[in-house]
């Protein structure tokens, strides 16, 4: 998270601190012009009836009011750009981070808890666009105006410092309490965001199984948690904010009654009690930006940590040259491989195997021996924890994503389908020639299935339930996809469960095709997809070994030798 602060205040240069600095004191400078002429007014100009003074001092304070107000736009246009600045930076650091994450150790927050810690980024950028530098510097000019009081109203001084310790005191024991609450409310709020969009996810099976009602109260519980957490911060919050106010009024009114009460004994002038009183005032405008402040800390402690928690998945270690350019061979090498989801409990270990084009082998094992998890580090989604992975004689961990999928095509059981057009799925939004995938969709008979559609390829897609086409057509455009850049290494992952009888068909044809040219590892149930392969291993926890039955029967002989013909 330090780098990425570090790379979102890049834009915060020493220039504009200095800019911030100078505009602030300035201001700061200028709202001296009111308390100075009113105790000029009141203790020389009105006793001497000068009104040719009274009137260039008028003038000064006018033009001292304008420029006040200039000033105050353009910082405020800095402090907006810096904010957009830092925001957009850091979030695209986020992303990138993510994008570079290594799966296998993302946190257990879930989906709604990522969208939460993005959204944490936005609330930080109080604290790194120089918002809260210029409050800093505003404070400084309490002891300013305080200095100022005690010049003119001697003792009267006292009054303001004494408010300020007291109020001090008690935004101390307030912060402390606001933070805890702060801290329910994100436990609470992440619970709820969870339940909601895994609700939205299968909405469509729980109006089918009539369980509306039952999500409904789930939900409400869920939101009468949350409100009752925002009641308690918001609550908090306004008593603080409240305080700031009171503070303000009670400290007015102190030093008008002490400060008369020394008019009285002639030890303090009219003009030095008003002066006074308009300096507390101003005073009190920096302690309640410094009040606002610190409740807007209390809250980015906790934002904090969790845009922290998005930069503190590990990443995937990437060379920093990419492997010398190899024509796409199809050779896949395994090297005591072991992989799993924390260091302490490993999946498997000690996988070997070597595939070469041409050789196909089925994958089987007990449920959650982690077959699926093999063929993703194979494909380069999840990283080896010991050993390593070989594509063409290069680690997959070296290759630029865009050219390990040229080399390396996974076919999953849940084809994902992105929001989007037909032609944007199956083209990778553009990375894949258009005509070179849909040569790949022609061989899986989409063409024929989008013919009947008014948009053909143009057709959109939400990736849910929602989509107007069936489910197998969408798992042959996922399949598309991942075959479009023509991979010499094919990983197909139970990818036929849910495809329809004509889907079926034209995918058993096509790995038939491509069987001869390709490296291939399946795992499917399907005793034809079986046929395909001439060796069969099974995963255990201390590796592969190999199962001795007859992969493939004469009559898929025959029919290989018949598609190659």
């Amino acid at each position: 998270m330090s780098a990425a602060i570090a790379l979102g205040r890049r834009e915060r240069s020493a220039g504009r601190l200095a800019d911030l600095f100078l505009s602030t004191v300035a201001l700061y400078s200028l709202s001296l012009a009111l308390p100075i002429m009113t105790l000029q007014i009141y203790d020389r100009i009105l006793p001497s009836d000068d009104t040719g003074t009274l009137t260039l001092l008028i003038a000064g304070v006018l033009v001292a009011l304008a420029l006040e107000c200039t000033l105050r736009l353009m910082r405020a246009y800095m402090i907006g750009w810096a904010g957009a600045a830092f925001e957009h930076r850091v979030a695209c650091a986020a992303i990138e981070h993510l994008m570079a994450a290594d799966l296998s150790r993302l946190p257990s927050h879930g989906v709604a808890g990522s969208v939460h810690r993005m959204a944490a980024i936005g609330q930080l950028k109080d604290f790194f666009s120089g918002q809260a530098i210029t409050t800093m510097i505003e404070v400084g000019f309490v002891a300013v105006f305080l200095g100022l009081i005690a010049y003119v109203a001697g003792h009267l001084a006292l009054v303001p410092i004494a408010v300020i310790l007291i109020f001090g005191a008690l935004v101390a024991f307030l912060g402390v309490r606001l933070n805890r609450r702060l801290r329910a409310r994100g436990e609470t709020d992440d619970l709820r965001y969870d339940f909601l969009i895994e609700t939205l996810r299968g909405i469509h099976t729980i109006k089918a199984m009539a369980l509306e009602r039952l999500f409904s109260r789930r939900y409400e519980a869920f939101e009468a948690s949350s409100c009752r957490a925002n009641y308690a911060v918001a609550r908090t919050a306004s008593t603080l904010a409240n305080l700031g106010t009171v503070a303000a009024h009670v400290m007015i009114a102190s030093v008008v009654g002490f400060g008369a009460l020394m008019v009285i004994d002639r030890t303090l002038s009219v003009g030095a009690l008003i002066a006074s009183l308009l300096l507390s005032g101003r005073l009190m405008q920096p302690v309640q930006k410094a009040l606002h402040l610190w409740i807007q800390y209390q809250g980015y402690r906790l934002i904090h940590e969790q845009a922290a928690s998005l930069f503190s998945v590990p990443t995937i270690a990437r060379p920093d040259e990419a492997p010398s350019a190899r024509a796409k061979q199809g050779e896949l090498i395994l090297q005591d491989v072991g992989f799993g989801f924390a260091d302490d409990d490993w999946l498997f270990r000690h996988v070997d195997l070597e595939l070469r084009p041409g050789e196909t082998v089925t994958l089987s094992g007990d449920k959650g021996s982690g077959k699926s998890a093999l063929l993703k580090l194979i494909a380069g989604v999840y990283p080896p924890g010991e050993g390593r992975v070989l594509i063409d004689g290069s680690p997959t961990v070296a290759f630029a994503p865009e050219e390990l999928m040229s080399r390396v095509g996974l076919i999953s059981t849940d084809g994902l389908i992105f929001r989007g057009t037909v032609r944007d799925n199956i083209t990778r939004f553009g990375v894949v020639p258009e005509a070179q995938a849909v040569d790949v969709a022609k061989l899986l008979g989409i063409d024929k299935d989008l013919a009947r559609l008014p948009d053909g390829f143009g057709t959109r897609l939400e990736g849910t339930l929602a989509d107007g086409i069936p489910p197998g057509l969408k798992q042959r455009i996922a399949m598309t996809r991942a075959l479009a850049l023509k991979p010499k290494v094919i990983l197909f992952d139970n990818a036929d469960r849910g495809i329809d009888q004509q889907g079926y068909n034209l995918l058993f044809s096509l790995l038939g095709r491509v069987k001869p040219k390709v490296a291939m590892i399946i795992v499917s149930d399907d005793l034809n997809l079986q046929g395909l392969a001439s060796r069969h291993l099974i995963l255990g926890p201390d590796g592969l070994t190999e199962d001795d039955r007859t992969a493939g029967s004469r009559s898929n002989v025959q029919f290989y030798r018949e598609l190659r013909v």
